[in-house]
């Protein structure tokens, strides 16, 4: 909002008797100060942030942006791109993540743990919530057998974690490299080896190396310590 400042002077009138009377001296000018606001005022455009129809959607749900809490944890959406499984966009370019805010507060949390134990490691979020709408579109566009399908994907009639914004699929990346941390199996890798129960299995036969059942287990830790089974 602009201010002009505008002085007035205001003379006082010298009044004369109609008698010859001495005539009155001159008073001083009085000088005024007053404040103009002009009526018209130029408002910048606010910026906008929103990058997906979807952050209309959760916002709508009240969810958080884990970002907004700690600037520190990283996100890399994996369905914001063709980067997964199904080679498919299924959230429209979205690059936040978002959850309930107690969910959004334990994943800082497990930031602070992994912090403690490693300055240069950082969570990276691959997946958070999850619209029952996408769901159905993955189902619909994974061609496998229902048995498997089953054990990896969740019918959308049945309601996944995912769809109230209460699980965050996610890894470990060291700054100090630029590299994510091997886990010994890819991201939606759909077979045993991306299991706990036969981690041991796997790494008596070689196909698991120590390294990666090492940072498994890193990760395991942070996200225990903040109350994530």
């Amino acid at each position: 909002m602009n201010f002009y400042k505008t002085y007035f002077l205001f003379p006082v009138l010298l009044f004369v008797a109609c008698s010859r009377k001495p005539e009155v001296p001159p008073q001083p000018i009085v000088r005024h100060i007053v404040y103009m606001i002009r009526d018209t005022v130029a408002v910048a455009p606010k910026p906008i942030t929103d990058t997906s129809y979807l952050e209309h959607v959760f916002k709508n749900y009240d969810l958080t942006d884990v970002r907004s809490l700690d600037s520190s944890i990283h996100v890399d959406l994996k369905y914001a791109g063709t980067d997964n499984f199904l080679g498919k966009n299924f959230y429209d370019g979205l690059r936040k993540a978002y959850f309930p805010c107690e969910v959004a507060t334990r994943i800082c949390n497990a930031q602070y743990y992994l912090k403690q134990i490693n300055p240069a490691y950082s969570l990276v979020i691959l997946d958070a919530a999850r619209p029952l709408h996408v769901q159905q579109m993955m189902w619909d566009s994974l061609e496998m057998p229902p048995d498997k399908k089953f054990n990896y994907l969740a019918p959308p009639y049945t309601v996944s974690l995912h769809n109230y914004g209460c699980a965050v699929d996610l890894t470990i990346i060291d700054l100090s490299t630029d590299s994510i941390l091997e886990m010994g199996s890819g991201f939606d890798h759909f077979g045993k080896l991306s299991e706990p129960a036969y981690e041991w299995h796997f790494l008596k036969s070689g196909e698991l190396s120590e390294e990666a059942l090492n940072n498994r287990k890193l990760l395991r830790k942070v996200m225990q310590a903040a109350r994530f089974n």
